[in-house]
């Protein structure tokens, strides 16, 4: 706990999901949020993964990440005694963090996989007294058949005493599994203290081989299907051949075949412009990407929400997004961002081309997205759901 931070009643927050050496974005939310709640004072611990994704689930190189772990995190204490795979494990995880008595409990739900072990571990704490808090980031998942994973997708909810999400889908989602807990919508915070490093924007432009007044246009994160890239370069293939010179960069480990793409990048028009760089970003790589970009594209054909959004406000980016799942919340139209149909290249080429003509978002816009939600916003809901729940446990 942070000696330099008192808050009104300090509480124990015990945070249940991936963290560092895991790599992704649960993993760095959790991080977020275990540091968040430290420096407001709160007694924190993190019950981490020993193995996470078995083999048939995880499409990537590696579920590591290469960096070190976020200095916010590495005085908390956490415990790696989930295994997803050894059910006989968990009530053992689960007695860890019930000696402890935490006052809080928040455990990351981004796949039904995992809410096995999840609901062990929230059902032990609850007959501890524990206020439950599920921080739902998908109801079901983006891929696959999603009817498969219904009746997984609603363990363990019985146990909990309230879902977060930060979109207001899966809200909807949640109430048509017929999730019993109550649901609260909180804005994606913005990254706070792990990726807000920004790098110099003239440097990275320089370092990345883009010209003085040339466009960038920016995608970030893992590529998957449902992320649309193939609908970017599409999209890029029906820019004017005539006009102001821009160059795109595809940032982020590919989860999909990359053949079509290739050929595509190889040949006019996008032969020179578009570059791929198919690997897991480390954090400084990610800054010098964004400092670079004129804007960051996320075409997804559907989605929950992404960290991708909040993290580009934190580096000063505008977004060209869809209005998928909770995107268009996080976009003030015109200002932060533009948004275009899901699928569709050719409204997607005339939100490029406008960016590519000269059209900027609004600095100060971005700024006040940003700062309308951060970690300590997140904090204070857990703080008021804890008074909430102590309030009612009284006798």
């Amino acid at each position: 706990m942070s000696p330099t931070v008192s808050a009104a009643r300090s509480l124990r927050i015990a945070v249940v999901g991936p963290l560092h050496p895991f790599r992704g974005g649960i993993a760095l939310h959790g991080a977020e949020m275990a540091a968040a709640a430290d420096r407001a004072g709160h007694d924190v611990r993190v019950l981490s993964y020993a193995r996470l994704y078995p083999g048939f689930l995880f499409p990537g190189r590696t579920q590591l990440d290469p960096d070190s772990a976020p200095a916010a995190v590495r005085s908390i204490e956490q415990r790696a005694l989930l295994d997803s795979c050894t059910p006989w494990r968990w009530p053992r995880a689960a007695r860890w963090l019930t000696a402890w008595r935490p006052d809080v409990v928040v455990l990351q739900r981004w796949h039904p996989f995992f809410a096995p072990a999840l609901a062990t571990v929230a059902r032990a704490l609850r007959r501890r007294g524990a206020l439950i808090v599920w921080m739902v980031h998908n109801a079901l998942p983006h891929e696959g058949s999603r009817w498969l994973w219904r009746p997984l997708a609603r363990l363990g909810y019985a146990a909990g005493d309230v879902c977060l999400t930060h979109a207001q889908s899966e809200l909807h989602e949640l109430r048509a599994l017929g999730i019993p807990s109550h649901v609260r919508h909180v804005p994606h915070p913005a990254p706070a203290a792990t990726t807000t490093a920004r790098a110099a924007v003239d440097e990275s432009r320089a370092a990345l081989g883009i010209a003085e007044g040339e466009a960038l246009f920016v995608f970030v994160g893992y590529v998957r299907e449902y992320k649309g890239v193939d609908v970017l370069l599409d999209a890029l293939v029906r820019l004017d051949a005539e006009g102001p010179s821009w160059r795109a960069i595809i940032a982020g480990e590919w989860y999909v075949d990359r053949t079509a793409a290739d050929r595509l990048v190889s040949q006019p028009p996008l032969a020179g412009r578009v570059r791929i760089d198919d690997r897991y970003l480390p954090g400084e790589d990610v800054a010098r990407v964004l400092a670079a970009a004129t804007v960051v594209v996320l075409p997804y054909r559907s989605g929950t929400q992404s960290g991708v959004v909040p993290l580009a406000y934190a580096h000063g980016r505008g977004v060209i997004t869809t209005r998928v799942g909770g995107l268009a919340e996080a976009v003030r139209e015109g200002e932060t961002g533009l948004l275009v149909p899901p699928g569709d290249p050719v409204a997607l080429a005339d939100a490029l081309e406008r960016v590519r003509r000269g059209f900027r978002f609004s600095p100060a816009a971005i700024d006040a997205m940003r700062d309308r939600a951060r970690w300590s916003a997140f904090v204070d809901v857990l703080e008021e759901l804890a008074d909430e729940h102590s309030r009612s446990s009284r006798p």
